[in-house]
């Protein structure tokens, strides 16, 4: 027995890790998806981005998480475009110039659970595309 009268005892650590649930990107593989680009019918008017109507189709029952929006201008003039669900806004307006694309990223990602969603612009002709999560 060692000094002070306690026996060591020897744990094996425990390295075996498969992935599962630990892997962000097994995760982004396994779960993540696209939306179609898309452009807006009439501005300003919702036209679906990322729906159990739309190609390709959000699952119903599954909560989305976006992780990215693109958005590309070329209609002529400043635009600014947001996303919706139901009807209301869920980002604020993001401003693009003319012959302009923006990127716009959420890290932590932006949970609008189990939700059609809207792509929203001041003016017809505004392309855009999500990127997420489902699950």
């Amino acid at each position: 027995m060692p000094k002070g009268g306690l026996a060591r005892i020897r744990v094996p650590l425990i390295t075996e890790d498969t992935g599962l649930h630990t892997n962000p990107r097994r995760y982004e593989k396994d779960n993540g998806f696209y939306s179609a680009v898309t452009a807006v019918a009439a501005g300003p008017a919702a036209t679906a981005i990322w729906a159990a109507t739309t190609t390709p189709a959000r699952t119903v029952g599954q909560d989305t998480t976006i992780y990215s929006l693109h958005l590309e201008n070329s209609t002529g003039a400043a635009i600014t475009a947001w996303l919706e669900v139901d009807g209301v806004a869920i980002t604020v307006p993001y401003h693009v110039a003319n012959n302009d694309s923006v990127l716009i990223d959420w890290p932590a990602g932006l949970d609008v659970g189990d939700q059609d969603i809207d792509l929203n612009a001041s003016a017809a002709g505004v392309v855009g595309q999500i990127s997420g999560t489902e699950a």
